[in-house]
Order: C-alpha cells, then sequence, then structure tokens
C-alpha cells in the first residue's frame, strides 16, 4: 500500500541528500502513517543546506521518501510555479492508495482540489488556521489573501472523507468537516511522574526576590506576541527576569527590548535542542507566559503545564482549551495581560493552584494516549476508504 502526505513544510536538504526539520514533522511522526499504510512519500518544500553544521532534527525514516519542491520559497512561488506544482501532485494523487493533506497549506489546497477534480478520496490534518495565519503573519498582502485562503481551505477540509483535528472545538468551528473525525494533538510529551508537579510547588513555595518568567519561541516571528509581552512588562514594578528560548535573528526582537527599556530584564537564551534543557529551564519558572497572536495548539504551552508550569496565555487558536478561562487574555491587549501578570505572580497560593490544574489537563497530550486515539481512527479511515 501507498501513501502521500502533502503539506508547504519546509524541509533542509543536505549534500547526500539527508532530510531535515526544525519544525515538528521529524522522523518520529511517520511511523503513524507507515504502520497504517505502508510507505509513504512526503511532499513539501525543500531548502538547501549549505553546511552540515546546522541543530534540524532529522526527518528521514524507514519506509519514507520526499519529493520536495527546491524551488519554491512561498507567495509569489505557489503562482509562479504553480503548473510543476500541479502535475507532480496529480502523479502522486493517482498512483497513492491513500493521500493525507495537512492543513493549512497552498500546496495542500492544490492538492484537496486535484483530488477532488480525480474522485479521489483524502482525508486532512487541521494544525492550524489558514487566516490567522497570514492575518497576524506579515504586512497588508498577507492580510489581503487572509480571506481568500481561509475559504479554500474551508472547502478543502469540508469535502476531506474525514479530518483529524490538533484542537477539541476552535478549528472544528472554523472548519468544519460532515464526516467522522477526531481531536489528536500533533504535540506528544512524555509521561512525567507525580514528582514533577511536587518539584514545582517545592520551587514555587521558596522562590522569593527576583520572579523569574519564561517564554519559549522562535524569536524572529512577530506573531508570536513578544511586543504585547513588552508592552505589559513595561508597566509592571515588580522585581522580574524573563528569559526567551528559541531560534531565530534576534536582531528584531533586540530592537523591541530596547525600545520598551527591558534591556535588563529580557535574556536571550537561544535554541534548546536537548528536551532536557527545555525541562530544567521550565521547572525554574514561576510563571510561563505564551502571547501568541496565531496558534494552532502551542507545544511549548503543553510542555509547560507537562511540568507544572502556571500558565498565563492569549486566547489565540486551541490555547483557550488548555488553560483555565481565568488566566486566558484576549490577545493584542497588553493593558490585559499585564493585569493578569500582576495579579498572579506575586500569589503563591494561585500560582500553585495553576501549576496543579496545569499538569493535571496535561496528561492529555501524553504518547500512549495519543497514539491509541489516532491509531484507532487512522484504522478506522484504512477500512473506509478501502470499501469506498
Amino acid at each position: 500500500m501507498k501513501a502521500v502526505f502533502i503539506n508547504d513544510h519546509p524541509f533542509y536538504v543536505n549534500n547526500t541528500g539527508g532530510i531535515f526539520t526544525s519544525g515538528t514533522l521529524d522522523s518520529s511522526v511517520w511511523s503513524r502513517f507507515t504502520d497504517n499504510f505502508g510507505s509513504l512519500t512526503v511532499i513539501g518544500r525543500g531548502i538547501a543546506l549549505e553546511s552540515d553544521k546546522h541543530s534540524h532534527k532529522s526527518a528521514n525514516a524507514e519506509h519514507v521518501s520526499f519529493d520536495l519542491f527546491m524551488n519554491v520559497n512561498g507567495g509569489k512561488d505557489y503562482f509562479k510555479y504553480g503548473k510543476e506544482i500541479k502535475l507532480k501532485l496529480e502523479k502522486y494523487i493517482r498512483d497513492s492508495d491513500y493521500v493525507i493533506i495537512r492543513l493549512p497549506s497552498n500546496i495542500g489546497v492544490m492538492a484537496a482540489s486535484i483530488c477532488k477534480k480525480l474522485g479521489k478520496k483524502y482525508f486532512v490534518e487541521v494544525v492550524g488556521c489558514a487566516f490567522d495565519s497570514l492575518w497576524y503573519y506579515g504586512g497588508l498582502t498577507s492580510k489581503l489573501f487572509a480571506p481568500v485562503n481561509y475559504v479554500k481551505t474551508k472547502v478543502a477540509v469540508r469535502n476531506a472523507t474525514s479530518a483529524v483535528y490538533v484542537t477539541k472545538d476552535y478549528l472544528q468551528k472554523r472548519y468544519p468537516n460532515p464526516n467522522p473525525s477526531i481531536n489528536a494533538s500533533n504535540v506528544v510529551i512524555e509521561h512525567f511522574g507525580q514528582e514533577v508537579l511536587a518539584d514545582h510547588l517545592k520551587r514555587l513555595d521558596k522562590a522569593s526576590g527576583i520572579k523569574k518568567i519564561g517564554m519559549i519561541g522562535n524569536v524572529g516571528l512577530a506573531y508570536k506576541g513578544y511586543e504585547i509581552l513588552f508592552q505589559a512588562l513595561s508597566t509592571i514594578n515588580i522585581s522580574y527576569e524573563l528569559s526567551i528560548v528559541g531560534g531565530g535573528d534576534p536582531k528584531w526582537i533586540n530592537n523591541l527590548i530596547k525600545k520598551y527599556g527591558l534591556d535588563n530584564k529580557v535574556k536571550i537564551l537561544g535554541r534548546f535542542n536537548e528536551r532536557n534543557k527545555i525541562y530544567e529551564f521550565l521547572d525554574d519558572l514561576d510563571l510561563y507566559v505564551q502571547p501568541s497572536l496565531t496558534e494552532g495548539l502551542p507545544r511549548s504551552v503543553i510542555e509547560a503545564m507537562a511540568r507544572a508550569c502556571p500558565v498565563i496565555a492569549s486566547d489565540a487558536g486551541g490555547i483557550p482549551e488548555l488553560i483555565s478561562k481565568g488566566f486566558v487574555y484576549k490577545r493584542k491587549d497588553a493593558k490585559q495581560l499585564a493585569e493578569l501578570i500582576r495579579k498572579v505572580i506575586v500569589d503563591v497560593s494561585l500560582l500553585k493552584k495553576m501549576s496543579e490544574e496545569n499538569f493535571e489537563t496535561s496528561k492529555e497530550y501524553t504518547f500512549e494516549v495519543i497514539k491509541d486515539r489516532r491509531n484507532n481512527f487512522l484504522q478506522s479511515i484504512k477500512e473506509n476508504i478501502k470499501n469506498l
């Protein structure tokens, strides 16, 4: 049996053909498809690596091959190379027994249209909002295309044989599918014992002096909401230190730090490639903050919850499904964010309550729970498509 996985994801390719990623589509992901459908071809975008010295994760896996568009960088390239993209997609869609499309994705929307034309069944993974990802991503051009992408994605999801959503409710309402669907987060975390919660509660009890606030995110991406967070923090008079973990070009964010007079308050720690270093970072926080303008279901928030961190976050995407309503603020509302930080950061009993609630909720996203739910659903898809 043959399956094809279609998305816009940018993979990195070295000079020996090795495939790497800085995102979540690494080698550990593909077994969910190969175990159920056999061999898998991944179609996405490709970026040539100039050096073997990099921090990207391997995307190579057994029974998985890649056929990437090395000349498509985004934007106008989808129009410039449209014919080439469609020809390749049609070839794989015709030859595959199963078509998996991850959305939002420009290439994915094209693939859905081809499937409809050929009468080919496909299923979708909906991992984010097509409208939000453009509206909050860039300038006027992005905003003009946001409604168009929203409609195209909505049609692609509606026409799918079935759908897997990373959220419980948010994306289902925006991009409904009339056929069988489940929510199964693309974020899968380790199962942590109760000692993690106990240790963090002790840490909160003993905390004094400078309050440690943390965040994880690419520092080159404006839609992560850094400016909103800095606006909020610039109005807070308590003693605190904000540490940010994440890759990306720090020039833009360093200018923001200077703009809001936070030079002595904010530390950019760079990217951590080892999970244990991320856990150590989270374990030492009084408060984790996620001020994103757009999200699907953010891994960083779930990992912070799994390490029993108190969390304040925006209402972007599926975030309100993760944490209690009282600790969610309206995205872009720096004033409300500041008020929430002031309220919780000095109240140890409240921080401990948040810690306990978050740790309990995070158990819904452990590897065993998500794997079983997804595998059962993929088996049903396999049988469904086989019988059509």
